[in-house]
Order: C-alpha cells, then sequence, then structure tokens
C-alpha cells in the first residue's frame, strides 16, 4: 500500500548514493578499464552531469504535478494509450534492471563466497528478501541504508590506506596519454548505471519541496561520482591497467590484497558485510518502482497486491537470462548504455517541456534575497557548476596542452579531484542552505520531508 511516510534529504541522498554506487563492486569496472587504460578514472564526469539533468527533471516534474509520480504524468500528458504504451517501456525497462541486480549478485556470490551453493538457491532466497521489503515502503528501505550506506562509503574512502603499501602512482603515469576518444567512450559505458536514477521518478507522488529533493538527489550522484572516481585511482594504482582490465569483480579482489596484520587479512568479509545490505537497498527501491509502474495502470493505490507474482516472475526470468558471466558483462557495459541514451533523452526532453508548460510556483522551500543564508545558497550553487565544467575543462586543457610530461600529469590529476571534490562540498551546502531556509520559513513538516 501507498502510504504516507516521511525521508528527509540525508535520506534522499543517501539513497540515490546506494543505487547508484553499490552496483559497481559487481558490475563491469574492467570494462571501463580496458577501454579507458590507465586514464579510465576520468570516466565519471560525463555521467554524472547526466544523472544531474535527470534529477532536474524529476524535480521539474514534482512542481509541475504535485502527488503524482513518473507513471501517473505520462498517463496525464500522453492519454491513456500513448501513456501505457510509454508505461509498459518503462516496466521492461525496470525489469531489465532487477535482472541485472539479481543476476549480477547471485553470480558474484557463486563465484567468490558460496561456490558450492546452486546459483538458483541463491537467486530464490534473495527474491524472497525483496519480496518481504515489497510489503513495506520506502521509508523502511531509507532507514536500514542510513545504518550501511555512510559505514560502506568511510570503507571505500579509506581503500587508499589500507592499501599503501601496495599502491603506486607509476601505474597511472603518464596521465592524459590515452586517446581523447577513449577516455569519451569510458565515459559513456557508466551511463547504464547511472541511469538507473529515473527510478526515483517512481516515488515523485513523495516529494513536497522540489528543490529540496534535486539538490538531495545531485549531492547522492556526486558521492557516487566522487567515490568511485577514487576506487578508480585506487584500483589502478595497486593492479594497473593490464590486470584490472581482466577480472569478472575487480574490486572485490582489490579488497582482497589489504592485509592489515598476519592474522587480519580477510577484510573483504568486512566490506562485503557492508556492501550487501546497501546492495539489497538498491534492488529493493529498484523493486519497490516495478510494482508502483504495474499498480499505476489500473489506479491501484495497494500495489504490494502484485508483490508475490512480480517476485516469482522474477525469479523465474532471471533464471533464464544471462547464462553466463561474460553475458551480463557485456549487456551491462555495451547494451544497458545504449538503452540508457535511446530511452531516457527523448523522453526526459518530452517530460521537461511538458513540466515548464505547467509549471508551478515553488512556494514550498524558499530563501528570502538579501539574507545571508540566500548569498550562501547562491555560492554553493554557483561553486558547484563552476566545479563541474572545471573537471570537464581539466580533461580537455590536460589533453590539448600537457606535454604528457609526469608532473604536468600530475597536476592535471590533482586538479581535477579538487574541482570533483568542490562540486560535492558545494552540492552538500546547497542540500543544507535550502533544508535550514525551510526550517526558518516555520514549515509545519519535518526537516527537508518527502512523502511517499
Amino acid at each position: 500500500m501507498i502510504h504516507k511516510q516521511v525521508i528527509n534529504h540525508r535520506q534522499t541522498a543517501w539513497l540515490v548514493g546506494s543505487v547508484l554506487m553499490t552496483a559497481m563492486m559487481i558490475s563491469s569496472l574492467h570494462k571501463i578499464v580496458a577501454v579507458g587504460k590507465m586514464d579510465a578514472w576520468f570516466s565519471q564526469i560525463l555521467p554524472v552531469f547526466f544523472a544531474i539533468v535527470v534529477a532536474f527533471v524529476l524535480a521539474e516534474l514534482s512542481r509541475a504535478y504535485p502527488g503524482k509520480n513518473l507513471f501517473e504524468i505520462l498517463f496525464i500528458a500522453c492519454g491513456k494509450w500513448v501513456g501505457g504504451a510509454i508505461n509498459l517501456i518503462l516496466l521492461a525497462y525496470i525489469w531489465i534492471i532487477l535482472t541485472l541486480d539479481i543476476k549480477g549478485a547471485s553470480e558474484f556470490f557463486r563465484e567468490t563466497l558460496l561456490p558450492r551453493t546452486p546459483v538458483e538457491i541463491i537467486l530464490i532466497v534473495f527474491v524472497l528478501l525483496m519480496m518481504y521489503y515489497g510489503r513495506t515502503s520506502l521509508e523502511v528501505a531509507a532507514r536500514v541504508n542510513e545504518i550501511y550506506f555512510p559505514a560502506y562509503f568511510v570503507l571505500s574512502m579509506m581503500l587508499y590506506f589500507l592499501l599503501g603499501n601496495e599502491y603506486s602512482v607509476e601505474r597511472l603515469e603518464p596521465i592524459l596519454s590515452t586517446d581523447m576518444e577513449r577516455i569519451f567512450a569510458s565515459n559513456l559505458l557508466p551511463f547504464g548505471i547511472y541511469g538507473d536514477i529515473l527510478l526515483f521518478g517512481a516515488f515523485l507522488h513523495a516529494s513536497t519541496h522540489p528543490r529540496l529533493f534535486f539538490a538531495a538527489m545531485k549531492h547522492g550522484v556526486l558521492i557516487v561520482g566522487f567515490t568511485v572516481t577514487m576506487l578508480m585511482l585506487i584500483l589502478l594504482g595497486v593492479m594497473g591497467f593490464a590486470i584490472a582490465s581482466r577480472l569478472n569483480f575487480p574490486i572485490f579482489i582489490l579488497v582482497q590484497q589489504i592485509h592489515v596484520t598476519d592474522f587480519l587479512d580477510r577484510i573483504e568479509i568486512i566490506l562485503f558485510s557492508l556492501w550487501f545490505p546497501a546492495f539489497t537497498i538498491k534492488v529493493i527501491v529498484a523493486y519497490l518502482a516495478f510494482l508502483v509502474c504495474i499498480g499505476s495502470f489500473g489506479g491501484q493505490q495497494h500495489y504490494n497486491a502484485f508483490n508475490v507474482p512480480s517476485g516469482w516472475f522474477l525469479v523465474a526470468t532471471s533464471l533464464l537470462a544471462f547464462p553466463r558471466v561474460q553475458d551480463f558483462d557485456t549487456f551491462l557495459s555495451y547494451t544497458l548504455p545504449i538503452i540508457v541514451l535511446v530511452l531516457q533523452i527523448p523522453l526526459l526532453l518530452f517530460l521537461y517541456i511538458h513540466a515548464r508548460m505547467n509549471r508551478k510556483m515553488d512556494t514550498q522551500v524558499s530563501i528570502p534575497e538579501g539574507t545571508k543564508l540566500y548569498r550562501f545558497y547562491r555560492v554553493m550553487v554557483w561553486s558547484g557548476a563552476i566545479a563541474l565544467g572545471g573537471c570537464a575543462l581539466t580533461i580537455v586543457i590536460g589533453d590539448l596542452f600537457v606535454d604528457k610530461s609526469a608532473v604536468a600529469g600530475f597536476l592535471t590529476a590533482i586538479v581535477y579531484v579538487f574541482f570533483l571534490f568542490i562540486a560535492l562540498i558545494a552540492s552538500y551546502g546547497e542540500m543544507q542552505a535550502l533544508n535550514h531556509g525551510k526550517q526558518k520559513l516555520g514549515q509545519a513538516k519535518k526537516m527537508g520531508t518527502f512523502r511517499q
């Protein structure tokens, strides 16, 4: 049932982080490395731009159609038949996401932790867990995610220090020696994963503060972009692109290289115990979006009535899909980005135009002009935009003017990471400024809420 639940801005940002980042551990990062080589860690800037644009369009839809989710908006904007056809396409797209996640996670467990357990058993147990959460709402998943995602994020950032004795900067050099065509191609591959942010369109009816909702989603996207960039830097610095491009699960193998002491050499178990619940939340968000999409066809508010049949349908179809790990990797790396670009770009363009035509004034979250808080908010917005532009400009200038020397390449890398970090901090400041502005205006609702 679509309950009225409360999720604050912090939970929204961390949910975005779980949805976009946790799949990286079992995704085909080695494909990105194979394309981008030692410069593969520049592969996140274009997907980050794309995900922010998707978040912006979703926020505009929330402003134009308060209390409606993406599927209901499509029925309103396109009519019964055309809207229904588009929703069927989106339902198939969400099914692809779920199938990739379920089958990919099952194969990951079988090859790394449970080699003697049949993949069918792992898959069924995983789907039963999804069906249990399918009886609840997004608030339950958000509260569980608050426990695990921050710990997973912190441990991911600690990998550089834990692997300090294995790290070598020489494996990254010469920086920006790869052709711009390869760097651009490596930026296209993550579009398949970053496109999952469209899943939050299923919960637009929960958004009562569009600007705060957008700021929280943008902050979550930048958390993912910065973290994955650092993980790629660590992966390439420890293993080099030649080895990393040949590993099916490179991050898991990377963590196995940590040896703190003679008696504490299984750090990957600790990381896995934090990663798995956060990844499960990602799959649960996709599953709830799947149920909401099905329920939208009949105006069915009690969407958990479809929980059991949908779960067993996913079991049957996931068992038949992607019989080999290589099939999963190829589809995720090369086919899914094409699906995302072909499906989402025309849809987002249409929805944005329609939302602008029906846009309502956003009076829920506003900061009075001329105040210190408003000036701080504007500085954060412009700082984030300039920093993101600086990231892209750094790559272009570095390729055009850097003479491929070690010192020049190292300086280019420092500037790029600095700009990306500034964008992350600015997004956090923007989100907090909007939240404090809402508090000062004496809103009756709780801090940064969005209702489901």
